[in-house]
Parts: structure tokens; C-alpha cells; sequence
């Protein structure tokens, strides 16, 4: 659970850093990128909101990983370092969805206001592509294919308690 916990921030933190860093100076050492937009789909249906990482199988240690959040249609544009675009190689595709939910309500006394007490957060894709070692979605990224028209589906509908 604390590794599950540990990743996901860590996903966060590349999700912030890569889209604030989108106005700074393109790194020297940043690779040619290739447009990469697909569509995540759940049970054939567009999976909104979800985190999709592009992770290198031929450098585990690569600098750049691509990463973005799907649209209302299931659809997203990856970006490497703030930048559209993939660097050539092939990656594992890894896709997490979660949410708040089951929120508990109290009312301040004092101020009449409605706080939150508690929340229970849900995962909502299974757990075999969250992670890298088990995910069954791969991409190779060529300078010689449109990489457009995939569409990955991560299987039925879930929702387990993560904390």
C-alpha cells in the first residue's frame, strides 16, 4: 500500500514539474519529440481525468517520461518535460485513475459551516496497468508511424478502497 501511495505522488510531482517547467528554457538535452495522442478507453468506454505515463522499457533510468491527463473523451496528447511529443523508443503504458468519495459532513457549530470529516479515495482502473512490470500496453514510438489512432482499453470498470 505505501509503494502504491509512494507512486502515485511521485506521478503528481513528474505531472507538476513537466507542466511547470513548460514555460522555462527547452533543455539541451531534451530529444527530438514525435506527436502521440491516444484514447484510453474503459470497458470501450472513453476513460476521462486519467493519468497516462509513458515509461521507457530500453532506458529505465531515462531522464524524460511522457505524461498527460485524458480529456472528456478519453483522449490525450502526451508531452515530454511540458513539451508535445514523445522521444523515439518503446514505453510501457501506464494509466491510474482515483477519487475522493464517500465524503463525511459536519456542520461547525460556531460558524454554521459544512466541513469535511472524512473521505475514502478509490482506485478505479485495475491494478495490472499502474504499473510498469505488469501493464499488458505498449507503444513504440518511430519517426515513421502516426501515432494517432491507438486506442488502449484497461479493462471493466472498478473501484477499491486504497486508504
Amino acid at each position: 500500500m505505501f509503494r502504491f501511495f509512494v507512486s502515485i505522488m511521485l506521478v503528481y510531482l513528474v505531472c507538476l514539474i513537466s507542466f511547470g517547467c513548460a514555460d522555462s528554457a527547452r533543455p539541451n538535452d531534451l530529444p527530438k519529440l514525435y506527436p502521440c495522442t491516444i484514447t484510453i478507453t474503459q470497458s470501450n468506454t472513453p476513460l476521462a481525468g486519467a493519468t497516462v505515463e509513458f515509461v521507457p522499457t530500453n532506458q529505465p533510468d531515462a531522464k524524460y517520461h511522457a505524461l498527460a491527463i485524458t480529456d472528456d473523451n478519453g483522449n490525450v496528447q502526451m508531452s515530454t518535460y511540458g513539451y508535445a511529443g514523445v522521444p523515439l523508443g518503446t514505453y510501457k503504458i501506464i494509466v491510474r485513475k482515483n477519487i475522493d468519495d464517500d465524503f463525511v459532513y459536519a456542520i461547525d457549530e460556531s460558524s454554521g459551516e459544512q466541513n469535511i470529516v472524512s473521505y475514502k479515495k478509490y482506485q478505479l482502473v485495475e491494478s495490472k496497468f499502474i504499473n510498469a512490470e505488469t501493464t499488458p500496453h505498449e507503444i513504440e514510438i518511430t519517426n515513421k508511424r502516426n501515432h494517432t489512432k491507438t486506442t488502449l482499453d484497461v479493462g471493466e470498470p472498478i473501484k477499491i478502497l486504497i486508504e
